[in-house]
């Protein structure tokens, strides 16, 4: 396009109104899958319908039902949308970094050194989702509750479960387990138990170091 050219000579180029609109419309539509998670998070997810959706994002009512066909539509794509941030921001890059660590060790490490930071690792990794990141705890437990009567919702959750087995394999490949897919699959099912117990009964019912033994007895087994 020259310089004597408009963007309405081009047919290719969108009017900088258009432009406009499709930013406020893409802003309108994050606004409301963000909103779907504090509706998540007060209600549940079978509190999630459109008129609570819209009051959390301070939009019209007919917003919902403009940006998603339907409220299943909705409930994916907030899921998708909080499994990818929660990825990014704190599950992939403290995995990588256990990675470094583990990676760090001699290559003549014995198994007990092996087994301790694997344990210490997983240990500050559900420490930190308890205390530091219990909303997104909160709500990644309920989704996955919800997925139990939702095939669709079933697809992203088992999409998010083989991301978190792709960051724990490399990990237990340092350790040179025989079946590292399944000591994979073993220790996020310990995660999960372990984190679920602490959601449900807190602190106060539980002794300083039992996360670590609960962790250290599983973590055992998987020699």
């Amino acid at each position: 396009m020259t310089t004597s050219q408009t963007a309405s000579d081009n047919p290719d180029v969108p009017e900088p109104a258009a432009v406009h609109r499709q930013a406020r419309g893409e802003e309108r539509r994050m606004a409301i899958l963000r909103a779907t998670w504090q509706v998540v998070l007060a209600d549940g997810v079978r509190g999630v319908k459109h008129r609570a959706v819209a009051k959390a994002a301070g939009v019209p009512l007919a917003s919902t039902t403009y940006y998603f066909k339907d409220i299943q539509e909705l409930l994916i794509q907030s899921f998708q949308l909080f499994a990818e941030e929660s990825l990014a921001q704190f599950t992939r890059p403290f995995w990588q970094r256990a990675y470094e660590q583990m990676a760090a060790l001699p290559n003549d490490a014995d198994r007990d050194a092996l087994e301790a930071i694997l344990i210490d690792l997983a240990a500050e990794f559900i420490e930190l989702r308890l205390s530091k990141h219990r909303e997104h705890l909160v709500m990644e437990y309920a989704f996955w509750y919800a997925a139990l009567h939702d095939a669709e919702l079933q697809a992203a959750v088992r999409h998010m479960a083989l991301e978190w087995l792709k960051l724990l394999q490399p990990c237990l490949a340092r350790v040179s387990l025989a079946n590292q897919e399944q000591a994979a699959k073993s220790l996020l099912a310990t995660v999960r138990r372990i984190e679920y117990e602490g959601l449900i009964h807190g602190s106060a019912s539980h002794r300083d170091g039992w996360i670590r033994e609960a962790l250290a007895y599983q973590v055992h087994g998987l020699w």
